[in-house]
């Protein structure tokens, strides 16, 4: 994932500054420049929240079978936060109520 944000950058950098080779576009930018980037930044938390929602997503099917899609809607519109709170909360649900209680509290909010 890293390597793929380096590599769009790399890109884009290129075609913005085609007079220099690839060589000195990297030295003009450090790898810690681009972390700091809020680009780099977006797509890193994007990566993570997607990453997040489907490790929920097949904890809950493996639990409970499959989830419906207003449930996964609701699942993929949680902060990374709301994520994790319900990976953890989710080990004490009994049934799928219980997800729904905790979605509809969060979503209250």
């Amino acid at each position: 994932m890293t390597r793929d944000i380096i590599d769009l950058l790399e890109t884009v950098l290129v075609s913005k500054f085609a007079q220099l080779s690839r060589e000195e576009i990297q030295a003009m930018f450090l790898l810690s420049d681009i972390k700091q980037t809020r680009v780099y930044q977006e797509a890193r938390q994007e990566g993570e929240q997607a990453g997040e929602v489907r490790l929920v997503l097949r904890l809950l099917s493996k639990r409970f079978g499959k989830i419906s899609d207003h449930r996964i809607q609701v699942i993929n519109r949680l902060t990374l936060e709301q994520l994790d709170n319900l990976g953890e909360a989710l080990l004490d649900f009994g049934e799928l109520a219980d997800l729904d209680n905790w979605l509809g509290f969060r979503i209250g909010e």
